[in-house]
């Protein structure tokens, strides 16, 4: 159906739009997914996986910007747009603020860039049982830890720890926004993975923080015009879901050990059969920016590791996350999982999609060398001045 249709998932009919494929109706725990045009590809398979595993676990999609009502490739519900409130202007990435107002009375939110390899049935049971307002997240780092490191100067983590409120948070002067809030006395959260209880973020709350904002780029940072895509101060949706999670006092709770998530960025290789005996240690792959799986033939053997090497290489050096041996991989992390729900619809690749996306991974690979030729020019300049001194 229309560009898209190579996404198109094959067709189940519901008698009520809130029931699992295996017939379980519920609205207490229920599943969202945001995705716009651009990454239909990996929303559909995410889509089937979830399906896959975990079937009795209704789904709903968070339309993202320049998705089309009446046409799309999905067979789940699709959240409407809403029409009260400050939920009605929220654009971009924080509509994942939708997931607050939407049906399911506790809910897991998955960015599209995301797959399920393992059932996500035991969270539902625990989070569907949970009272009162909470947000389930990430528990990456113990709070005990998180504060004697952020505390401690001298700690050999201690600037790599309190930088990770910059890069997850925001770069700007979130002190002057809110003298009276301790940014780093809590760890930073992924907004990608999280789950929460319906409403434990209000349209208010997301009202009087846009109106704060917005009166702090004028007259603080001297920027007149603010849109969803400004990040001059929170690292958007996701700076924002953190300072409001903790400024409102929202419980938070982890999502281990019944959702473990990796990142693509992992070294980590995911057969299809490790995915059917339930075998895998952990439950979602969220690649967040590395290699992604597509139809480019940049996904699997030489052309990945030249991909991988150059992206690692770079990264490493950036501040990026990279596992040590994810270059060593025969491919990009999940990719195996990703090609088995395509190839069930629409099949095979078909050579022009993949010459289509290649083309898109070939430049992206001469960016990351030009910044290779860069970085290693500048390393041999600095070790010659050192050997020279």
């Amino acid at each position: 159906m229309g560009t898209e249709s190579q996404w198109a998932l094959k067709k189940i009919k519901y008698s009520d739009p809130l029931i699992g494929r295996n017939g379980m109706r519920t609205t207490q725990f229920g599943i969202y997914v945001m995705t716009y045009p651009g990454d239909f590809h990996l929303s559909t398979m995410l889509v089937r996986s979830i399906q896959d595993v975990s079937p009795d676990i209704p789904i709903m999609i968070i339309p993202g910007e320049g998705f089309d009502l009446e046409n799309h490739p999905f067979d789940v519900p699709v959240m409407p747009l809403p029409t009260d409130g400050f939920w009605a202007e929220i654009g971009h990435q924080d509509r994942d603020f939708w997931a607050f107002q939407g049906p399911f009375e506790t809910f897991l939110y998955l960015d599209a860039d995301t797959i399920v390899v393992k059932s996500l049935m035991p969270l539902a049971k625990r989070l569907s049982t949970q009272q009162g307002d909470f947000v389930a997240i990430q528990d990456w780092v113990d709070d005990d830890t998180w504060r004697l490191v952020t505390q401690d100067p001298a700690h050999p983590d201690h600037t790599k720890y309190r930088q990770t409120i910059a890069r997850d948070i925001g770069i700007g002067p979130l002190a002057e926004f809110d003298p009276e809030h301790d940014f780093f006395a809590y760890k930073p959260f992924n907004s990608g993975v999280f789950a929460g209880s319906r409403l434990a973020i209000k349209d208010s709350d997301l009202a009087a923080l846009n109106k704060a904002e917005r009166n702090f780029y004028r007259d603080a940072l001297g920027i007149g015009e603010w849109t969803w895509k400004s990040s001059e101060l929170f690292f958007r949706d996701q700076g924002r879901l953190n300072y409001l999670v903790r400024k409102l006092s929202i419980p938070t709770l982890p999502l281990e050990p019944e959702l473990i998530c990796v990142s693509g960025a992992s070294s980590v290789y995911v057969p299809m059969e490790d995915v059917r005996g339930e075998s895998c240690a952990f439950h979602v792959i969220h690649w967040m920016g590395s290699k992604s799986p597509s139809p480019s033939y940049f996904c699997s053997g030489l052309l990945f590791t030249l991909y991988a090497s150059l992206w690692a290489y770079v990264g490493r050096r950036t501040g990026r996350y990279v596992a040590t041996g994810y270059e060593q991989l025969p491919e990009s992390t999940g990719y195996s999982v990703w090609r088995h729900h395509y190839e069930r619809v629409p099949g095979a690749f078909r050579l022009r999609e993949r010459l289509r996306w290649s083309s898109r991974d070939l430049k992206r690979v001469l960016k990351l060398f030009g910044r290779w030729l860069r970085m290693s020019a500048r390393n041999i300049v600095t070790g010659s001045r050192g050997q020279s001194a």
